[in-house]
């Protein structure tokens, strides 16, 4: 049994061309055992990578509830950051690394992840930055309601661990890709295949690639959409027709073979009459 260079499926040992993808078969390669040279996870990242022509790495992120869980040779994060400047950074840069609660300068980020408890200090701020000066709610008291209902870990994770996911040195718990509509749609059609059901979102506005597309897929189980905020377009370069969507690790196998049937069949083309 071999496997396809570029989307990691198995292949007949006889193959001259891969039945899902199309690409040619390299016969050095299709004689090789896909366990052997090609990684699970860098298996995964290529298919995503392929079949929805993503820019940048897809992103692992890892919650980590003690520091000696932490592989040798991953370093902390350099300087303080945002937890969206940090995804961003492993997107198109292909970093790893991993961020304690000291240095997540979004304390919102640090809050829905569950690196600290939030604060009355962090309440006054939200207070004055979200309600006072900028008028995003009607009322202190939408505010406050909002923020409550905003989907955060139990406090009880040391640090938060990214990297691209096919070169993760560990299991992540959740896949954050940053994509455009259209790949969005691939993706929750993907998702739609596997269970047969409606895709149902919880999103907001705010907070939203830290609690949207991250804390929600880990906390469901499930895919969640993720619009982006002022402060993921402006401090980590989200870009006007650019999402997010997140996902737990462990139906990436499923989404992905489902990718690659769609793009094999061409997706639903026809119009809905």
């Amino acid at each position: 049994m071999g496997f396809c260079t570029r989307c990691g499926r198995d292949l007949a040992l006889d193959a001259s061309y891969c039945d899902w993808c199309g690409e040619p078969v390299d016969q050095k390669h299709a004689r090789q055992s896909k366990i052997m040279n090609r990684d699970y996870k860098s298996s995964i990242e290529q298919t995503l990578k392929n079949t929805l022509g993503l820019e940048g790495w897809p992103v692992g992120v890892k919650l980590i509830q003690h520091l000696g869980e932490i592989p040798k040779g991953v370093k902390e994060v350099d300087e303080a950051r945002r937890h969206c400047e940090m995804v961003q950074d492993v997107r198109r840069n292909g970093s790893s690394f991993f961020s304690p609660p000291s240095k997540h300068l979004c304390k919102v980020a640090a809050v829905s992840l569950g690196l600290m408890n939030p604060t009355e200090e962090l309440r006054r701020h939200q207070v004055h930055e979200l309600f006072q000066k900028h008028h995003r709610f009607k009322t202190e008291e939408l505010l406050r309601k909002y923020v409550e209902g905003t989907p955060k870990l139990p406090r009880k994770y040391a640090a938060v661990l990214y990297g691209p996911l096919g070169s993760m040195p560990i299991k992540p718990d959740v896949i954050v890709l940053i994509c455009d509509p259209s790949q969005a749609m691939k993706l929750i059609q993907a998702h739609q295949y596997v269970i047969g059901e409606r895709a149902s979102f919880s999103l907001g506005g705010l907070f939203s690639l830290c609690a949207d597309a991250v804390s929600t897929p880990y906390l469901k189980g499930n895919i969640n959409l993720a619009i982006g905020c002022e402060g993921a377009r402006e401090h980590a370069g989200l870009k006007d027709y650019e999402l997010s969507v997140g996902f737990p690790y462990e139906v990436a196998e499923a989404v992905t073979e489902a990718l690659q049937t769609l793009a094999k069949y061409g997706g639903a083309k026809e119009e809905h009459r």
